[in-house]
């Protein structure tokens, strides 16, 4: 076999176990909203352990699909709550990994992006909430104020910080804590933690929470009505649960423009 020969075939060689070598899976981190629903749906259960935080006995599982791995976070929940008691009214109150679900659908359709995505997916023979398990995470926000740490862009992070009160205001959570906030090493405030919320409470329960507000939040809130919220999340919560929501919104909008009044719009709206 001659030189030439001898360096072509092994050309050829080298291209054909190119063309043969498997393709790395990508990150999980960097798959779309769609990707990762499916993920959850469909992963294959490898491992699972119980998460000794909280009271909701939720647990985290470690994931296959795909090739790629990811843990999720498996909530069960669903029990009766004692009444919501407000303004001399009874409001019924649940505990739900529904919840879980909902809040994840709606932070997607107000463009928030602050909440980890929900399946329903059945689970010992009976529907629960999959959530991804959270990406890139530095610490809880308990544990960064305990250490006094700063953002590297305070504003950046304050616009965070008001978005997440006006979000939970909107679902009026009302087991929102500094242990079911999360910070990304890149600095993103993660909102977790959802299944008390959404109980059929018209009006704004903390008006203290709401100090700022950006417009394209304010913009998205108003695209919410009957027809859509019960297209996405009508499987998810009642029809009560629905109109109570829609009922705060408005309010939480007139809120806002009323303070703006007394304020200057430029203290009270931002991008």
């Amino acid at each position: 076999m001659t030189l030439t020969t001898r360096l072509s075939a092994a050309l050829a060689l080298a291209a054909g176990l190119a063309i043969a070598a498997p393709q790395q899976a990508p990150n999980p981190a960097d798959l779309s909203d769609a990707e990762k629903d499916k993920f959850l749906a469909e992963g294959t259960i490898e491992g699972m352990v119980a998460i000794d935080h909280g009271v909701t006995k939720p647990q985290r599982a470690k994931l296959a699909y795909k090739g790629m791995t990811h843990d999720g976070h498996i909530q069960t929940i669903s029990r009766e709550l004692p009444p919501f008691i407000r303004d001399g009214n009874a409001y019924p109150n649940h505990d739900s990994w529904k919840y879980n679900v909902a809040a994840y659908r709606i932070d997607r359709m107000l463009d928030v992006n602050m909440v980890p995505n929900a399946v329903v997916r059945k689970f010992h023979n009976g529907n629960t909430a999959f959530s991804w398990w959270a990406d890139n995470v530095m610490m809880e926000e308990v544990e960064r104020r305990k250490k006094e740490l700063k953002p590297p862009d305070a504003e950046a992070w304050d616009r965070q910080v008001e978005t997440g009160k006006v979000f939970d205001e909107l679902i009026i959570n009302i087991d929102r804590n500094l242990g079911n906030l999360l910070v990304s090493k890149d600095w993103k405030l993660i909102l977790i933690d959802h299944t008390r919320a959404f109980t059929a409470y018209p009006n704004i329960r903390n008006t203290e929470n709401l100090n700022r507000v950006s417009r394209h939040m304010v913009a998205k809130m108003k695209e919410l009505n009957k027809e859509n919220l019960t297209a996405k999340v009508g499987d998810m919560l009642t029809a009560a649960e629905i109109d109570a929501l829609l009922q705060r919104r408005d309010k939480i909008i007139a809120y806002f423009e009323k303070l703006a009044a007394e304020k200057g719009e430029n203290a009270v709206y931002f991008p």
